[in-house]
């Protein structure tokens, strides 16, 4: 998979979102991570869910 690093400012203008950005960053909470989500087997059906998508695109 290709991979491209690019610079882009990221603007912020609800106060909402502003509130909950600082909320997440200055939070020292882990999240428990769902291995069931990210097992090899549902990343391998993922990817082959995506392929079938797009391989229907490629028609049209």
């Amino acid at each position: 998979m290709a991979t491209v690093s690019f610079d882009k400012n990221i603007v912020i203008r609800e106060p909402e979102a502003i509130e909950r950005l600082v909320e997440v960053l200055s939070s020292k909470e882990a999240k428990p991570i769902n291995k069931k989500l990210a097992s090899d087997e549902a990343m391998a059906k993922g990817e082959e869910l995506l392929k079938q998508c797009l391989s229907h695109l490629k028609r049209y």
